[in-house]
């Protein structure tokens, strides 16, 4: 109905358009209200206000703010600033010389980070070792007052049951420590060994509960030895714990290396030196010989001694001299006196009678023998531990003043370059940045005063001038731009309805249906024509009939959902372009319009009221089976069903059978 007067509101646009050079623009909200009157159909003097449907996705293009616009003007300036080249000349120098030394500064922190770093991770690893060692040692000296509980006829059981007791509480004291150092939430690789550790708890707590239960005569030395078996066997696990430890203490400090070799090699030979007097037990309490296989296993335990003797030699070489003289005692007192006293045992215990020699009388002799290792190895865990302490001191110091001799040069050179820039730097850069501000069309900029030559200043003045010339051809552009955007929604929208027009019905159909990202298999085209239309104009009048049709379209824009495409194809015939799952749901649609239309009323000029109906015809497109669906094909069937709605009776919906 309002295409001849959309072709004359184009044309009277593009007059209008020519025109505004000449004169003063008028007021956007007059200019508003001339276009809007430029659409009325039928003669009418008003029109409802012309816009497109916010929510079909299709909106007119909008327009940028005017700061935008006056940016885009931002990269063209009216004229080279004088300070410009020396400005950024200066900059790039500055920071150039600033990247290099900050660059050297931050290198030689992060080195000194990095050493602190790996000084810290040592310490917490070396903490695991240490008490890994000591809850070693602790569970070997429980072996002692356990083979006095259970094997010895000492009439002062009791003695040797508190002694027990708190042997047992001092092991678990150390396996608590080393519990509290595996879960340090600083030790990047103590995690992992939590697993370990609380299998060796669960297993010595197994041990004890199984030792306990022997007390008393009806137990064999077979059984005791198993049980001394179980806590032995927690000894490897928490040696395991030590060796990987050490290995990361090793990692980050290279300083400490043999230091924890001996402490650890010295903690495994303590444990043997242990094992050796509780596989002798058995025969020196029942004073018999030894059995071929306590004989085997004797002999083996001296191999493991003699083997860790050959390991610990390497490591003594670089030893200090305090560590050196412990291990010259451990070579006298031990693999001298102790493995001399071993061997006689263990020749004495192969007679048919066993040896003469009482399992306490060995413990006597044997026991002071053994500690030079003990000393040995807590000596050497104790030197390691202050090279680690002092490491670490000495990285945090170097990292301090690393960290204050950046602070202060940097800070030097930051103050060189402000002096610098204030006096031969800032001149230039105020009138720099004067230029580019008005060149960008900022209306604010001010000229710096009384600081600059006469002819600075007259270039500023003479600039004064460009900025306000600039701000008027802005002030055009964003006129011009402001009524391309109004003839482009003319162009496109149904100025009676608000609706979309035939042209841009057809457009955004055709990219609905090639939009393949919907899951709707079914594509349903709509059209919807007004029963009688001609009557209602020639019964009530023209502005009327545009009053049915605004009813109509309110209608459809209300029922349809928000994505569907509602456009006034042209006098009374409406189009519905939607996807669906099923056919049946655009026919539930078109049956809730047709509903809600023949409960609408409508109010005549003369007062008149009275309602209308509509024919429809649904044609359908399945996306699945059809390569391509052709807007002209939908419109076609569509228009076929709706004349034969027309022939049927109107007020009905016709739908192809494949709906």
């Amino acid at each position: 109905m309002c295409d001849d007067t959309n072709a004359t509101s184009l044309r009277r646009h593009a007059m209008h358009r020519a025109s505004i050079q000449a004169e003063t623009p008028p007021r956007p909200q007059d200019r508003h209200e001339r276009t809007l009157k430029l659409c009325a159909s039928n003669g009418e003097t008003r029109v409802p206000p012309f816009r497109r449907r916010e929510t079909d996705g299709l909106a007119p293009r909008r327009l940028p703010h005017r700061h935008k616009l006056l940016g885009q003007h931002a990269s063209m300036p009216l004229a080279a600033p004088t300070g410009d080249s020396l400005n950024r000349r200066f900059r790039y120098i500055v920071t150039a010389l600033y990247v290099v030394v900050v660059g050297m500064f931050l290198w030689q922190v992060s080195q000194q980070w990095r050493g602190y770093r790996d000084a810290t991770e040592a310490q917490k690893d070396f903490s695991v070792v240490r008490a890994a060692l000591r809850a070693m040692a602790n569970v070997s000296s429980e072996r002692r007052p356990t083979v006095a509980v259970l094997m010895l006829r000492d009439p002062d059981t009791q003695r040797w049951l508190d002694v027990l007791h708190s042997a047992r509480q001092e092991t678990d004291r150390r396996m608590d420590e080393l519990g509290a150092a595996l879960r340090d939430p600083d030790c990047d690789e103590c995690g992992t060994l939590v697993s370990s550790w609380e299998r060796a708890r669960t297993q010595l707590i197994e041990a004890r509960q199984h030792l306990d239960a022997m007390q008393g005569p009806t137990h064999t030395d077979e059984d005791i030895i198993d049980g001394f078996n179980q806590i032995v066997g927690v000894i490897p696990r928490l040696s395991s714990i030590a060796q990987t430890s050490a290995t990361g203490v090793i990692r980050e400090n290279a300083d400490v290396q043999s230091y924890l070799l001996v402490a650890r090699l010295s903690g495994v030979l303590r444990e043997q030196a242990g094992l050796i007097a509780q596989q002798f037990a058995p025969a020196l309490v029942r004073r018999r010989a030894l059995t071929e296989q306590e004989a085997l296993d004797i002999a083996g335990t001296i191999g493991k001694i003699e083997q860790l003797r050959q390991l610990l030699l390497p490591s003594v070489r670089v030893l200090p001299p305090d560590l050196l003289q412990d291990y010259t005692e451990v070579e006298q007192r031990y693999y001298g006196e102790g493995l001399d006293l071993l061997n006689d045992l263990r020749h004495q215990a192969a007679r048919p009678i066993g040896s003469d020699v009482t399992l306490m009388q060995l413990s006597d002799r044997y026991g002071p023998l053994v500690r030079p290792i003990d000393r040995l190895r807590d000596d050497a865990l104790a030197l390691a531990g202050e090279t680690i302490d002092k490491s670490l001191r000495r990285h945090l110091v170097a990292l301090l003043v690393s960290a204050v001799i950046a602070v202060a040069l940097t800070a030097l050179l930051l103050v060189m370059v402000w002096r610098f820039r204030e006096k031969v730097i800032r001149p230039f850069y105020d009138a720099q940045r004067f230029i580019l501000a008005v060149a960008s069309g900022d209306s604010t900029a001010k000229l710096p005063g009384g600081r600059y030559g006469k002819e600075v200043l007259d270039l500023f003045a003479a600039l004064n001038v460009l900025k306000e010339n600039d701000l008027k051809r802005h002030q055009l552009e964003l006129e011009r731009n402001r009524l391309i955007g109004e003839l482009q929604t003319i162009a496109e929208t149904d100025p009676l309805t608000g609706l979309l027009n035939r042209r841009a019905f057809e457009s955004r159909a055709h990219v609905l249906l090639s939009d393949k990202r919907s899951a709707d298999p079914v594509v349903a085209l709509m059209m919807i024509d007004i029963d009688f239309f001609k009557r209602v104009n020639d019964t009530y009048g023209h502005e009327t009939g545009d009053t049915a049709l605004v009813t109509l379209a309110t209608l459809c824009r209300e029922t349809v959902r928000s994505e569907d495409i509602v456009a006034r194809f042209g006098g009374e015939e409406f189009v519905i372009l939607l996807r669906v799952q099923v056919g049946a749901q655009a026919l539930e649609l078109a049956e809730t319009l047709c509903q809600r239309l023949r409960g609408t009323k409508v109010t005549a000029t003369d007062g008149q009221v009275f309602g209308f109906t509509v024919s429809v015809g649904i044609a359908f497109g399945d996306r699945a089976s059809a390569s391509t669906l052709h807007v002209d094909e939908l419109l076609r069937d569509a228009d076929t069903l709706l004349y034969r709605a027309k022939a049927n009776g109107r007020d009905r919906i016709e739908v192809e059978p494949s709906g």
